[in-house]
């Protein structure tokens, strides 16, 4: 690939993205505003007053405030938590046939909250005159209720985000303040409800308290709720395709990646629910403080963020395996030392719990990334494409992970005599810290050595999504034509070796010059594309976002991409969140988005064209008698550039450069999962630095010539 003017640079590019719907503009610069982000942000918070009430203090109420046994409690916790995963599923394939005034999943916020409130305080309100049968009948039926009813509120509340703007950015704003917020809500929760652990000498006045907490969380719970209700707006219609388990049983067969990563986080699962159902025992009876959870989770929050803020970065320089496989390895460590360490000790907790939040934001950061990966690979290995599908499998494994820990974990401080009221012996000790750490640790250490089976790599996958991209081509094309598939292939005796194995006309017909370019942002693309389609006499395509009109949008809302939303994008695209249908529906849109992207360049393009952006490069890669091109110029002169067409100042016209090709670039990637700025994909990179318009213009069409004479008129 020739390189001219050598002083290349690696930067972002400008012009990288096309959607063929546009997206609902919630202001006049096309953003959401804040306080609907926050708002819907309102709606984890009060997921996670229920949820993690649930997940972290269930056990310990069922043994210390009710008196059932360890194992009886670990195994409501296990079988209600498996009816999850089921519940999850039938709520996910009939929400979409509610249709009401407020819309398709509003209404479940406003008609579930207060049910599920009401089912939560009863779950912890078990009557105290009870016999431990009762007790065990009531908690066992008022949690599998609960699950239920959690299903109806959470699965639609985490669709939402998809309905609520077409707006990628917007869109990871909504899942990155979800993020946040179930973090924060996480670290509240334990820091008003763990103290209440400490001392039960009065079980009776504890029970009532426990009673009141509960119902002060519902009420604050449901306020949440409707404040959600009241602010969003479902303003994208909902796809009317539904999850065939009959196909994706079928890609599942094929799709090897996808059942070592189940495999893994299975085993990862359970260790850290293992974990966080008997973690409140151990920081009360070991530590000798249960008020100190609320530290300790706060820790485990820190490591998470932090882990999951890195994720991509990671990713890049490590690859996800072995980002996943590091999850691991941190998540150990901190079990380990829950081990071994001795009672008593605060700063050896804190640094534990640091290490186990490195780790499980580490592995669901990966997990969900990979996942998305195991997707693709599934479609080219079998043609079936099943986000949903494959999306409820690792649900339901994530379910059953939870529910195994926690039955694991009440089974083993049973079986070494825990009880209501027992005096902590050291056998007993040895009990929590087995179930804390060392049962922790080797479920680890299984899903790591699993994890160095998955044979998915960044390299390969790429190589997946490149022939992904050129079927989706081949299919568009014979659709438009009326052909089948395989009469757009070149015939492999005919292939010259430049990659280009996809036909637009038949073979030995005259193909129009075609030609792709991608610019950062004051490169001038947008001055020099028209130049070359006048010169070959073909259609300009502008880019689907140009320069020309940012360029004339208020400054303050062109530079309103702050550090903050920047990081909140992160954790979305990191996977933080544990809403695997959210994520199926954002995956599925996007991938609409990106098809109907496809079927629009092509359109663009049936007579030849120049077209700027929307991701050509990638698109007609592999169409015979085109040529990809990327415009490059040094940081300085392209400020100088801007500077001069918008008549900003140096600082601000630097800042816009940076945010224009950050943006495209990262949107480009999740609509497309490929980066616009790597040159491979390009047969000419030019920087413009020091030459005029003109003169790239006639550096690109003596190169087109060249490549394809047959192609252009003397």
């Amino acid at each position: 690939m020739p390189v001219f003017a050598a002083s290349l640079v690696i930067p972002y590019e400008e012009n990288s993205v096309s959607t063929t719907t546009a997206p609902a503009k919630a202001t006049a610069n096309g953003q959401m505003p804040s306080h609907r982000v926050l708002t819907y942000s309102f709606g984890d918070i009060a997921n996670n007053l229920s949820f993690m009430m649930t997940s972290m203090f269930l056990i310990v109420y069922m043994t210390d405030i009710v008196g059932l046994s360890a194992g009886a409690a670990g195994a409501i916790y296990g079988i209600t938590k498996i009816w999850a995963g089921a519940t999850d599923l039938f709520v996910g394939s009939q929400a979409d046939k509610v249709n009401t005034k407020w819309g398709r999943l509003r209404p479940f916020l406003l008609f579930g909250s207060t049910p599920l409130a009401v089912v939560f305080v009863l779950l912890f309100s078990t009557p105290a005159g009870l016999s431990p049968t009762g007790a065990l009948v009531w908690i066992f039926l008022l949690d599998a209720a609960f699950q239920l009813c959690y299903s109806l509120v959470n699965i639609p509340y985490g669709s939402l985000a998809s309905s609520m703007t077409q707006d990628p950015v917007d869109r990871s704003k909504l899942s990155g303040s979800r993020s946040i917020a179930s973090s924060l809500a996480g670290v509240a929760l334990a820091w008003v409800v763990s103290p209440q652990f400490q001392d039960l000498s009065d079980v009776s006045k504890a029970r009532t308290q426990f009673t009141y907490t509960c119902i002060i969380l519902a009420v604050i719970a449901v306020i949440l709720y409707l404040i959600c209700f009241a602010n969003s707006r479902e303003v994208v219609p909902r796809s009317a395709g539904k999850i065939s388990f009959g196909q994706t049983f079928s890609m599942l067969k094929q799709n090897k990646p996808l059942k070592i990563l189940l495999l893994m986080g299975l085993f990862f699962l359970t260790s850290n629910f293992v974990f966080n159902a008997i973690a409140i025992f151990y920081v009360r009876e070991i530590i000798g403080n249960a008020g100190f959870f609320a530290i300790v989770q706060l820790s485990l929050t820190a490591g998470t963020v932090l882990f999951a803020s890195f994720a991509p970065t990671i990713t890049r320089r490590f690859g996800k395996r072995n980002g996943y496989v590091l999850a691991c390895i941190l998540a150990i460590i901190g079990y380990t030392m829950v081990a071994v360490m001795p009672g008593g000790n605060y700063t050896l907790a804190v640094i534990a719990w640091f290490f186990l939040g490195l780790g499980t934001g580490g592995s669901n950061a990966m997990m969900f990334s990979m996942q998305a990966d195991t997707v693709d690979y599934g479609e080219w290995k079998s043609n079936i494409r099943s986000e949903g599908g494959s999306y409820s499998i690792l649900s339901f494994t994530r379910k059953v992970g939870q529910g195994v820990g926690g039955w694991l974990g009440g089974a083993v401080i049973g079986w070494y005599g825990y009880s209501q009221g027992v005096e902590i012996t050291e056998h007993v000790e040895q009990g929590l810290r087995i179930a804390t750490g060392a049962i922790p640790a080797v479920l680890a250490v299984v899903a790591a050595l699993i994890a160095w089976f998955y044979p998915l790599s960044g390299a390969k996958h790429s190589e997946i999504i490149d022939e992904l991209t050129e079927r989706r081509t081949q299919a568009s094309i014979a659709g438009s034509k009326g052909v089948d598939a395989d009469a757009t292939r070149v015939h492999e005796d005919s292939i010259t070796g430049d990659g280009r194995t996809t036909l637009m006309r038949r073979a030995g017909e005259h193909n129009p010059p075609i030609i792709t370019l991608f610019g950062q942002r004051g490169s001038g693309a947008t001055e020099i594309g028209p130049m070359v389609a006048d010169m070959l006499g073909v259609n300009y395509i502008d880019q689907a976002m140009s320069s020309k009109e940012l360029s004339q949008v208020d400054k303050t809302a062109l530079l309103s991409d702050s550090a903050f939303n920047r990081w909140m994008r992160t954790l979305s695209y990191s996977g933080t969140s544990t809403a695997d249908l959210a994520v199926a529906l954002d995956s599925a849109h996007n991938r609409q988005v990106a098809q109907g992207n496809v079927d629009q360049v092509l359109a663009d393009v049936e007579n030849g064209g120049v077209i700027l952006g929307r991701n050509g490069a990638l698109i007609l890669g592999s169409v015979v008698g085109t040529l990809h091109v990327r415009l490059v110029a040094p940081m300085e002169r392209r400020v100088e550039r801007v500077m001069h067409k918008t008549g900003f100042s140096a600082s601000d016209a630097a800042e816009q450069c940076e945010i224009e090709d950050r943006l495209r670039r990262e949107i480009s990637y999740k609509l497309h999962k490929w980066d616009p700025t790597d040159d491979e994909a390009y047969d000419l990179v030019i920087n413009t630095a020091s030459t005029t318009y003109k003169q790239v213009a006639e550096l690109i069409v003596e190169m087109y010539r060249s490549k394809y004479p047959e192609n252009v008129s003397s």
